[in-house]
């Protein structure tokens, strides 16, 4: 017997040693992830505009006056067509203030059209994404007060 037990002292010992190699190999991705670099020490790109970006000239809807919710899709993603599901679901609590903004050229865009009809819709270039609203990366959703950029992200808004 006094066998058996060094073994199954040697299997939790050797499973307790993994676990903290493991631990440990987490926590490190956590504080490189909060540094904001990847693996290979480069800095993460920022995708989405930081608070107080002043958007204004913006030629297919008025940005400058009160509260408004840009979401920005693309037809190809798979998180920008989670995004449109979880819009459409709760479209009533969405409308009145939503503008979305369908990325791509009218052709890629033509599917997306027809799920965001009850919503106030344009279809822009992602060149014109970067420039008027330093969006580099998809979904993106912007909360907009009086044209200037208050909030950014990739979910939609938890709204009251």
């Amino acid at each position: 017997m006094p066998g058996f037990a060094y073994v199954a002292l040697a299997v939790v010992g050797a499973v307790a040693v993994l676990n903290l190699v493991l631990t440990l190999a987490l926590a490190r991705r956590l504080r490189e992830a909060q540094a904001g670099h990847a693996h290979d020490g480069e800095p993460v790109p920022e995708v989405l505009p930081a608070p107080g970006l002043r958007v204004s000239g913006f030629a297919h809807a008025d940005l400058t006056a009160g509260r408004r919710t840009v979401v920005m899709l693309t037809p190809t993603c798979p998180p920008c067509q989670t995004l449109l599901d979880d819009l459409t679901a709760d479209a009533d609590r969405y409308r009145d203030d939503t503008l979305v903004l369908m990325i791509g050229t009218p052709e890629e865009t033509a599917a997306l059209a027809p799920r965001l009809t009850t919503f106030e819709t344009a279809t822009i270039s992602e060149q014109l994404a970067e420039r008027e609203f330093q969006v580099k990366g998809f979904p993106a959703v912007l909360s907009i007060v009086d044209g200037v950029v208050v909030d950014a992200g990739h979910q939609l808004p938890v709204l009251a």
